[in-house]
């Protein structure tokens, strides 16, 4: 995947909506369960969207980190070699 021309406020922004989707939908699990109830299907599948959702924005905030923090020191390590 090819990070350069990811706009990082779009970035935070996706991740904060993402973020924000899954915090709510999990609290609603964590309700019903404590409730004694389950998620009906159609919140269930809502809850595994906003999961993936999130754990995408996850993986590429992963990416990023790689190849910004430790892709950049791959010259001293070839230069160290």
């Amino acid at each position: 995947m090819d990070i350069g021309d990811l706009d990082v406020e779009d970035f935070q922004r996706a991740w904060r909506e993402a973020r924000h989707a899954w915090d709510q939908i999990n609290q609603r699990k964590l309700e019903r369960e404590a409730s004694g109830l389950q998620l009906t299907g159609q919140e269930q599948a809502d809850w595994l969207q906003a999961k993936a959702g999130f754990e995408a924005c996850e993986q590429l905030w992963d990416l990023m980190y790689q190849a910004v923090v430790v892709g950049g020191d791959d010259e001293d390590d070839a230069s160290s070699a």
